[in-house]
């Protein structure tokens, strides 16, 4: 009988200790993969909670007056790059969770990418799109000729910002040609006594003192941080015995108002109309 010895093919052991090495090398890259997907969602959604909570914080302060309304409104604005930034950090650690093996909690990255782009999403539909279609003014009448005087209450000298008096015109003009008085065929005493029952349903603070009785003062407020605009109701007696009525609507602080006055006055007036 004889024995045969196995021995073993050339090159066998070589190409096995070459397969688990690369087998130990794809493991060590995935894992690294992995940990960067998870480091990196978990980064984008702390700072998307951060950059909402100071946000939010910022807005809130100056709604309630406990910090001016401009450092509010500048605190909000301010979170906009960074939330550009984590939404993009987001993406990316979701792509990355979704092609490497052991990229797990993939909903952090995609919780993330949710609020900071929500973020991002509501700065530019409630500011820079409005913004971008209103123009550089803060104070809107339906009598460019003769603008309705506040009286009752006290408003500073109104500022036409960084621009002329005629260019202030020019602006109002441009954008707002359909902000016009209109008649109603009732008294002055009738239309005022209506004027006041809107503002008080709107919220706004009618002064408690009216010096001119063809007129009606009240403060508005704008948006969640409730900027304070100074509004007149001026009522004038028309020969055939209606009442032609005009209005101002004038921001306390800011250059542009986006576009809050004109629709102000807009709504208002055709509240008043079918009162």
């Amino acid at each position: 009988m004889r024995f045969f010895a196995l021995r073993p093919i050339e090159g066998t052991t070589a190409m096995t200790e070459t397969t688990a090495y690369e087998t130990d090398t794809r493991t060590d890259q995935l894992s690294t993969g992995a940990r960067i997907a998870r480091g990196l969602g978990a980064f984008a959604l702390g700072g998307a909670l951060l950059a909402i909570a100071i946000a939010f914080v910022g807005l809130t302060l100056a709604r309630y007056d406990l910090i001016d309304k401009l450092s509010g409104f500048r605190t909000f604005m301010t979170m906009m790059w960074p939330a550009g930034v984590l939404a993009i950090a987001a993406l990316l650690a979701l792509v990355i969770g979704f092609v490497v093996k052991g990229g797990g909690k993939r909903w952090q990255a995609g919780l993330a990418l949710v609020l900071s782009a929500g973020l991002v999403l509501v700065m530019y539909t409630q500011v820079v799109m409005p913004a971008s279609k209103a123009p550089p003014i803060h104070d809107v009448t339906t009598d460019l000729n003769n603008m309705p005087q506040f009286v009752a209450l006290e408003v500073p000298q109104v500022s036409t910002g960084p621009f002329s008096t005629e260019e202030w015109r020019a602006f109002h003009t441009g954008a707002y040609s359909d902000v016009q008085p209109i008649l109603i065929n009732r008294s002055p005493s009738e239309v005022l006594a209506a004027a006041r029952v809107l503002m008080e349903q709107r919220g706004w603070e009618v002064s408690p003192t009216q010096p001119l009785k063809e007129q009606l003062e009240a403060t508005a407020f704008a948006g969640y941080l409730r900027f304070r605009d100074d509004v007149v109701v001026r009522v004038t007696p028309v020969m055939d015995g209606s009442t032609r009525v005009d209005m101002r609507s004038v921001s306390r602080v800011g250059v542009s108002d986006l576009g809050y006055n004109a629709q102000r006055i807009r709504d208002f007036l055709k509240d008043l109309s079918a009162a």
